[in-house]
């Protein structure tokens, strides 16, 4: 039952940033929106996924993909706000 909750709050959370995504005009936002909610929503359901099979053998390759997540997860949504910086993107029109 609780690994059920990770899975589906984690899917909730990423489906949030992928509205968020679509929603936000501007890119420091989108990277706001989908940053922080795919880390999150993605360790979550990886999570889940290690509490729902029971703890076996490969499970070591579950949480070894859930620590490189958190590792390179916001070392690339830095890279993306950087570049976006430099290069002085600008805000998105509204419709």
């Amino acid at each position: 039952m609780t690994a059920l909750v990770f899975i589906y709050l984690g899917g909730v959370l990423i489906l949030i940033g992928t509205a968020g995504i679509l929603r936000f005009n501007d890119v420091y936002s989108r990277l706001q929106a989908s940053g922080v909610s795919d880390n999150v929503g993605l360790t979550l359901l990886l999570v889940g996924l290690i509490l729902r099979g029971g703890w076996e053998g490969g499970d070591w390759a579950i949480l070894l993909l859930t620590a490189l997540l958190l590792a390179t997860n916001p070392v690339a949504t830095h890279s993306i706000a950087k570049s976006a910086f430099v290069q002085e993107h600008a805000e998105k029109k509204e419709r």
